[in-house]
């Protein structure tokens, strides 16, 4: 049967082979009318040109025997000579209509001049130059109807050629247009097949191909859907398996689920969750969600928290085993590229411990704050005592007494903000902004620090780049704190020897201030951690330097924020650090 039916190849070559034919037929009269023109038209043009070339050599010869002093080359014998050939050769090259009688009197007229073997006579000169002008005016009509008659030729043979084209490319179009349907009309009728889909286990019903590719096809296609039936049949016993794990993750999480669909019916709900609820599965799962069997305390509050305009992140107190807990309930809706929104997940997060750490640092905070209070204001009254007294001090110590003064102000203030920004992440920090020469500021603020540096063999340089004098918005009392963190710890873990730079620079569309010291680093796991509060860096805890990354990055972070700019932190190679400030410029 598969050798009985003819190719497609075969049927569209059989369709084309008029085609093929009319082209070829053009092609051969495109090819005959070029060689007739290019071998007729040459060689009659050459047999006029060699006609009027014998006239001009037969005029010459008349005038040098008219007057022999015209063409002293030619003597009378040379030139009857000169002109009996040239006649002759006009004799046996005549092609055009007249040429021939104008031939027999130019010969008559010759044989009398030499009969009467006198010179020339004035009128035989004028009549025989008369007829060389007619020879000459014959071969060049003959020329001129030639090349029209060329160029007429070539207008009918583009003509014929552009209908000739337009008729064969008619014909194209409708012999491709109906082999187009011949094959394109049994291919939709398989692609209706298939999107009909049948049920699995049935048969796909094809068109009866009437070609070997159609029947190939088609039997392929058969084979392919028994095929795709099988492995439906095994997909639907995964899915089921699938479903069953998937039931299974959900009820291992410590969290409690909730899936509503867009009717409002429960679709699944994990152990945890029934729990919170105190009733069975069979007692939630598919039904609707405001009318379960229940009047727990549980279930009143969230039937009226989950709902589709739930907000995200509330939190909520529920008892579970007969326990207070605290959680913050989340929604997510399920959706479908192609049906849209299918449910509604509702996920209660347990925040208990989380809640107990927070109060627990909130009431650490508290009794920190408190407890410094005293030994601050202590501080403060023997700095006061000192700076009365700095005049009776020797010269080297009173910078450090102003040193001190300016610290000690400066912790009371940023003590205060620290407590404010432990105490409630939720105030943001007030700062008092002023048009400050930063580049001024910063060598002040550094000042102090070359004596703790020198005492440890560290040496601290200032550059600066950029415009003369750099300007920025600052608050002078918390911006000056976060230079002080930042010094001290590279200070901190700088070795001996080492220098620790402070780069000002206003050269990138921006001020910005850089740290960098030649200390060990930060790991790569900690550098994603460092202005988090709390944090304590391994390296900080290995070297003997608590408190490192505690709290002080962070409230550096949220200074430098709360001035429009960020704080960034670069590894140096091949060990070393580098934080950068960057501010934005004041507005002009």
């Amino acid at each position: 049967m598969i050798t009985a039916l003819p190719s497609l190849r075969k049927k569209i070559l059989k369709s084309f082979l008029a085609i093929v034919f009319l082209y070829g037929v053009l092609g051969l009269f495109l090819v005959v009318s070029v060689q007739i023109a290019s071998r007729t038209s040459p060689r009659i043009i050459h047999v006029n040109y060699d006609s009027i070339a014998a006239a001009d050599r037969m005029d010459d010869a008349l005038i040098a025997l008219k007057d022999p002093h015209s063409h002293p080359e030619l003597d009378p014998a040379r030139a009857q000579d000169l002109f009996e050939k040239a006649l002759a050769f006009e004799e046996g090259n005549v092609t055009e209509p007249g040429e021939l009688e104008i031939a027999q009197k130019l010969r008559s007229a010759w044989e009398r001049f030499k009969a009467e073997k006198a010179p020339i006579s004035l009128e035989s000169y004028q009549a025989m130059r008369n007829l060389l002008k007619a020879s000459v005016a014959v071969n060049e009509k003959g020329m001129f109807q030639l090349a029209e008659g060329n160029e007429e030729l070539s207008r009918k043979v583009l003509i014929g050629t552009i209908i000739f084209f337009l008729v064969s490319l008619i014909a194209a179009l409708f012999v491709a247009d109906g082999l187009a349907r011949r094959i394109s009309s049994p291919l939709k009728s398989i692609a209706e097949a298939l999107h009909r889909r049948p049920g699995i286990g049935k048969k796909l019903r094809l068109v009866e191909p009437n070609t070997l590719e159609l029947l190939i096809l088609t039997t392929e296609l058969n084979r392919l859907w028994e095929r795709v039936s099988e492995s439906d049949k095994v997909n639907v016993r995964e899915i089921v398996q699938q479903k069953s794990k998937l039931e299974s993750v959900l009820e291992s999480v410590d969290d409690a689920l909730l899936v509503i669909d867009m009717e409002g019916i429960v679709s699944h709900a994990n152990q945890t969750m029934l729990e919170l609820l105190d009733l069975a599965a069979a007692q939630v799962i598919g039904k609707r969600w405001t009318d379960l069997t229940s009047v727990g305390e549980n279930y009143l509050k969230l039937r009226t928290l989950f709902g589709p305009e739930m907000s995200d992140s509330i939190e909520t107190d529920l008892f579970l085993k007969s326990a207070k807990h605290q959680y913050a309930a989340r929604s997510r809706k399920i959706s479908s590229p192609a049906e849209g929104p299918m449910a509604i997940l509702f996920l209660l997060h347990d925040i208990t411990e989380k809640r107990q750490r927070d109060r627990f640092r909130s009431e650490f905070i508290d009794l920190l704050s408190h407890e410094i209070k005293t030994p601050l204001q202590s501080l403060g009254t023997a700095t006061e005592l000192l700076s009365s007294q700095k005049q009776t001090l020797p010269e080297l110590v009173q910078p450090l007494v102003e040193t001190i003064t300016e610290d000690v102000d400066r912790i009371r203030a940023v003590a205060n903000e620290f407590v404010q920004i432990t105490q409630s992440h939720s105030k943001v920090m007030k700062i008092k902004l002023e048009m400050t020469p930063i580049n001024q500021s910063l060598q002040e603020w550094i000042k102090p620090f070359h004596v703790v540096a020198k005492d440890r063999g560290v040496k601290v340089v200032f550059k600066q780049e950029g415009s003369e004098i750099v300007w920025a918005n600052l608050d002078r009392v918390k911006f000056p704190w976060v230079i002080s963190n930042l010094l001290s710890n590279a200070i901190r873990f700088s070795p001996q020897g080492a220098e620790v730079e402070v780069l000002l620079t206003d050269r990138n569309g921006a001020v910005e201030i850089q740290v960098l010291d030649d200390g060990p680093g930060i790991s790569s796991e900690d550098q994603q951690r460092i202005f988090e509060p709390f944090f304590q860096s391994t390296q900080a805890t290995t070297l003997g330097a608590r408190g490192l990354f505690g709290i002080g990055l962070t409230i550096a972070k949220e200074v430098v924020e709360a001035h429009d700019g960020r704080i960034e932190y670069y590894p140096r190679q091949p060990h070393g650090s580098q934080f950068r400030i960057i501010l934005p410029f004041p507005p002009a």
